[in-house]
C-alpha cells in the first residue's frame, strides 16, 4: 500500500498489543502515525511516568459534556520517552480519556501516538484515533464471535488461515447487503425503516442469505420473522 500511495496519510490503530518497539518501527518503517492504546500492564515504567506528569500538567486538560449527559475530560502529556528492549529511543504523547456517564459510571481510555496533541487536536486524535478502535473491535470482530459465524483466534494459524478469510470476506459482505438497495426497499415496503429492523437483527438476516432468493420465494411482501414459508399469511 505504501508503494501504491506513497504520500497518503495513513494511521495505525492498534490495542495495547501494539505499544512496543516493534510497533512503534513499524510505523517509522512505512511511514505511518498510530494510536495505540495504553494500559497499565504495558510499558509500565511509561505508565507510571504518565499518572506522575499528568499532575504536573493541569492545564493539559479539555473537557466535553455531550447531548447524553456524559462528562469526559482529556488530559495529554507531550514527549514521552520509552528505550525498548532493543535500546532503541521512542517519544510520543500520551491521552487519557476519563468518562463520567449520566448514570454515574466511570471509565478511563488511555492511548500513546505520534500525532500533533494539543488544546485543539486532543479530542479528535482520541476520538477518532483511539475510541473508534473500541467500535471496531466490539461492531466487528465481537460480531464475528458471538454470531454463528463463530469467530476463533485458532482460525488465524495453520490451515485454517484460508477459512478465517472466507469468514472476512462474508462479514464484509453482509454490510454491503444490510445498505443496499434491495433489503432497505423491501423493509420500506414491510413498514420497517432498516433491513436490520425487518429482520430483528444482522445474526438473523445472515440466516436468510441460506435460504431461497426472496423475489421467488416470497414475491415482494415479506413474511413476519420467524414464520415459515408455508404458513398462510
Amino acid at each position: 500500500m505504501r508503494q501504491e500511495f506513497p504520500q497518503l496519510p495513513l494511521c495505525l490503530s492498534g490495542d495495547a498489543l501494539f505499544a512496543c518497539g516493534e510497533g512503534f518501527q513499524i510505523a517509522k518503517d512505512y511511514k505511518l502515525s498510530y494510536v495505540y492504546v495504553f494500559e497499565p500492564g504495558r510499558m509500565p515504567a511509561v505508565w507510571e511516568d504518565f499518572q506522575s506528569l499528568l499532575k504536573m500538567c493541569p492545564n493539559q486538560k479539555v473537557v466535553i459534556h455531550t447531548p447524553d449527559g456524559d462528562t469526559l475530560v482529556y488530559r495529554w502529556v507531550n514527549q514521552m520517552s520509552y528505550p525498548d528492549s532493543d535500546g532503541r529511543p521512542w517519544s510520543f504523547t500520551a491521552i487519557q480519556c476519563e468518562i463520567n456517564s449520566a448514570k454515574g459510571e466511570r471509565s478511563v481510555w488511555a492511548w500513546v501516538t505520534d500525532l500533533e496533541v494539543n488544546m485543539k487536536t486532543v479530542v479528535a486524535v482520541g476520538t477518532k484515533g483511539g475510541r473508534h478502535r473500541w467500535r471496531i473491535e466490539n461492531q466487528g470482530f465481537n460480531t464475528q464471535k458471538t454470531s454463528d459465524l463463530n469467530l476463533e483466534h485458532v482460525f488465524r494459524h495453520g490451515q485454517w488461515a484460508a477459512y478465517y478469510y472466507l469468514l472476512q470476506i462474508a462479514h464484509l459482505i453482509l454490510p454491503l447487503v444490510e445498505k443496499g438497495n434491495l433489503l432497505r426497499k423491501l423493509a420500506e415496503e414491510c413498514g420497517k425503516r432498516t433491513a436490520v429492523m425487518l429482520f430483528g437483527s444482522l445474526k438473523n438476516m445472515a440466516k436468510r442469505l441460506l435460504e431461497k432468493p426472496f423475489a421467488t420465494r416470497y414475491g415482494r411482501k415479506m413474511p413476519t420473522i420467524g414464520r415459515r414459508p408455508d404458513e398462510s399469511s
